[in-house]
């Protein structure tokens, strides 16, 4: 008879980071990857998992696409110790020194919140078009007002047609140095999550930005809060 093996006493550690710049080109894997070697350098004592094939526990909220930049994200990653013994100080004095340019611990602390209490994140959208002025940002803001709202949209069944107008929860669009900004709250939770992108590709579709030059055109977004009915997640 094989003997029982005695269970490791484990904490799930959240971590709160930013990654801008380059790190907006990496995918949701390599950042995987990225945070595993990182942690395994600065001597974290990581929580493996049993069986034939032995890996750290890590568990992103929310994962973002490729190209998108974002200065709240959140990562739980399992750790040896009990809850009480986890000193979260040293953690982040640890992570602080990422040595990776756009990588920044913003903070590490013990949370019970799950990530799927998660209802809503806040983007920042710039689009640097042509005919930037307070009268496009106001055609802008209406466009994306309007409901029904109905986008092609990818889903686990295949394209289809979709009113995305219930999860785009708050929008507003301003006109500054050349620019438009797009300031808005969209549905993050698992059943309803919306892709910033589609902002854009309504905007697109209905002639209004990116219809320019391409070498002079482009848009950015970052990702600047994640909430739990409409209170701060953490």
């Amino acid at each position: 008879m094989l003997p029982v093996r005695e269970k490791v006493p484990h904490t799930a550690v959240r971590i709160l980071f930013s990654k801008t710049g380059d790190l907006q080109y990496i995918s949701h894997l390599d950042l995987h990857r990225t945070f595993t070697r990182m942690m395994v350098r600065a001597g974290v004592p990581l929580w493996y998992s049993e069986g034939f094939s032995p890996h750290p526990r890590l568990a992103f909220a929310t994962p973002l696409s490729v190209g998108a930049e974002s200065v709240y994200e959140l990562l739980d990653v399992t750790i040896i110790g009990e809850p009480e013994t986890v000193d979260t100080d040293a953690l982040r004095a640890l992570l602080c020194d990422t040595g990776i340019p756009g990588l920044e611990i913003k903070d590490v602390y013990l949370s019970a919140r799950p990530f799927s209490a998660i209802t809503d994140s806040d983007y920042e959208i710039r689009l640097r078009t042509a005919d930037v002025d307070d009268a496009l940002a106001a055609q802008c803001e209406e466009a994306l007002r309007v409901s029904p709202l109905v986008v092609l949209k990818k889903t686990k069944k295949g394209e289809r047609d979709v009113d995305i107008s219930p999860q785009i929860h708050a929008v507003s669009v301003t006109a500054a140095d050349g620019e438009l900004c797009i300031r808005t709250r969209l549905a993050a939770d698992s059943a309803g999550f919306l892709n910033p992108e589609y902002l854009v590709g309504v905007l697109r579709g209905r002639g209004l930005v990116l219809r320019g030059d391409p070498l002079k055109e482009e848009y950015s977004i970052l990702r600047t809060a994640v909430y739990s009915g409409g209170e701060l997640f953490r």
